[in-house]
């Protein structure tokens, strides 16, 4: 919870309190001086009463204060250490994209981060924040060799995800009481993934009768082409053919139940776009570069494709 939040319910509970207070005196003094009748003595009471009724009063009200203050300085100290941390993650992250490369101690570096979130950080925060970490170890793991290669596809992904831990942060901190708007996020994310991208590769490829291909869609064609020449193919013989390590982020295709329920939006996902398989329902992945799109030809070579 945000601390100006915070601050205003604890005043919110003090005037509670004193109006709670103020009808218990009322409804407790007024007895005693019906019994004494006024005079002297009454007003020797009422003088005591009401002195003592200012002094709880205050005691009460300095010591909401003072917890007040000792809170707002705790959550302002906090507030400092996790734009600190905050910061220090997304530098690390950009460090480790900038020359597209992972080293183990890069990995090691995100992973001490991880510890450090844990002290300051919300549960929201140190889940988005975990999603980059496991990217990265995957990505890390997946190839021989130190530092690895990332390819843009990957960038791409592990930049999506800090963008994501990067919304939390904001409304961690308290800047904004919900991340954004998914069209917003979306189109910001667009610029950002083009930017990464650099010039485009706007080759065309021309497979039996299907014309002008873009990367991904030759993709598409090349797998629905196998599957129509091997009736009754399942998942696993598939997979077998096209393995995933050809698009190491996403995999070459997947079943349309698990892109569901992942809510991935990185295939091609339309009707006429999907793939039946005898035990499952495929979707090919749209995500094919000038980095990634090397293997797959190289694969089609193999498997003696006319591709020009």
């Amino acid at each position: 919870m945000p601390k100006l939040s915070e601050i205003r319910k604890a005043g919110q509970r003090t005037l509670v309190g004193i109006a709670i207070i103020g009808i218990s005196v009322y409804l407790g003094f007024t007895p005693l001086f019906e019994l004494v009748e006024g005079g002297v003595t009454g007003a020797v009471i009422g003088s005591s009463f009401g002195a003592i009724f200012v002094i709880i009063l205050t005691m009460y009200l300095l010591n909401k204060q003072t917890e007040i203050e000792q809170q707002s300085k705790k959550s302002e100290k906090v507030f400092e250490e996790k734009v600190l941390l905050y910061k220090s993650v997304v530098a690390t992250t950009r460090d480790m994209l900038r020359d597209a490369k992972v080293s183990s101690e890069e990995t090691a570096e995100l992973s001490f981060s991880m510890v450090e979130l844990q002290m300051v950080g919300a549960d929201e925060t140190i889940s988005a924040f975990s999603a980059v970490l496991d990217q990265t170890n995957k990505t890390f793991n997946s190839r021989k060799g130190d530092p690895v290669e990332l390819e843009d596809e990957e960038r791409i992904e592990i930049l999506r995800l800090l963008s994501v831990f990067a919304q939390r942060c904001r409304v961690d901190l308290g800047i904004e009481e919900s991340i954004l708007k998914e069209e917003i996020f979306e189109k910001t994310f667009g610029e950002i993934e083009e930017a990464v991208r650099g010039k485009k590769d706007t080759t065309k490829y021309n497979f039996k009768e299907h014309k002008n291909l873009g990367k991904g869609r030759l993709v598409l064609e090349v797998v629905r082409d196998h599957v129509d020449a091997n009736l009754g193919i399942t998942f696993e013989q598939l997979k077998n053919v096209f393995p995933p390590e050809l698009q190491s982020t996403y995999g070459v295709f997947a079943a349309i139940e698990e892109i569901e329920e992942k809510n991935q939006r990185r295939y091609f996902m339309r009707d006429t776009d999907k793939i039946k398989l005898s035990d499952k329902e495929i979707a090919v992945c749209s995500q094919w570069g000038i980095g990634n799109i090397d293997p797959f030809l190289r694969l089609c070579q193999t498997l003696e494709l006319d591709i020009t």
